[in-house]
């Protein structure tokens, strides 16, 4: 970041799962104070299903779902903070994400992750930006917790919580899949510790395979793997004919 200068976390909302067509008018928010933490969640679903009487069973991969993203942000009508996102006397920067209505701040931000897209009858995708931090995603939960209030009741101050899950885009997806799909031939080094079941389990999904693996590699013994040692693993169609 540029010294001395607060670079702001925002939101920017978008019509298309291709980020090709920005939301106008209103289509941007930027946190009046930028989030003191976010959380990524990552996520491999298994299949734990056993067979009836058994005590357990062997975990198996069935997908891995989006990345998540949690982020909280700050709204204050209070006139505390500036628009820098800083106490008033201590600002660097004025004029920026002003907040004045606590309840305008909320239908903006809703706006820009919330609301549906009046063209595509949805809530619209979104971009965060943070520095050169970019992710691309859709809002899956809004909460908005009230703190602070005037004596007539209006809230001064809230939080809203913001939970987005990843967008891959159709060709970036692919292009993953393709590079780790059983169908390809595929080359490893042993690292210590692996094992061929473990390894023909990660690359196949089923570490049954190990026999017909140590066959293509013409190893005399499959328990005996050395770390750095090359291994090629066949495509399934291949391996299973």
């Amino acid at each position: 970041m540029i010294p001395g200068k607060i670079q702001k976390i925002t939101l920017k909302a978008y019509k298309d799962a291709a980020f090709e067509q920005e939301l106008q008018p209103d289509g941007s928010f930027t946190a009046q104070v930028n989030p003191e933490s976010y959380t990524v969640n990552h996520v491999i679903q298994v299949n734990q299903q056993q067979a009836s009487g058994t005590s357990g069973s062997q975990p198996r991969y069935e997908n891995s779902p989006p990345q998540n993203m949690d982020f909280e942000f700050l709204l204050d009508a209070t006139g505390v903070l500036s628009g820098d996102g800083m106490p008033a006397a201590n600002s660097l920067v004025t004029g920026v994400t002003t907040v004045t209505s606590i309840d305008d701040a909320v239908t903006k931000l809703k706006k820009v992750v919330y609301d549906f897209v009046s063209e595509t009858h949805e809530p619209p995708y979104v971009k965060v930006f943070w520095g050169t931090f970019l992710f691309k995603c859709r809002l899956t939960n809004l909460s908005i917790t009230y703190k602070l209030f005037k004596p007539d009741g209006t809230p001064v101050r809230a939080s809203a919580k913001c939970s987005f899950t990843e967008v891959v885009e159709d060709n970036q997806r692919t292009a993953t899949e393709a590079a780790e799909s059983p169908d390809l031939t595929h080359i490893r080094l042993v690292k210590q510790g692996d094992t061929l079941p473990f390894m023909c389990y990660t690359i196949y999904g089923d570490e049954h395979l190990y026999l017909e693996v140590a066959k293509a590699n013409q190893l005399t013994n499959y328990r005996d793997l050395k770390a750095g040692q090359e291994l090629f693993f066949p495509p399934v169609e291949k391996i299973k004919a």
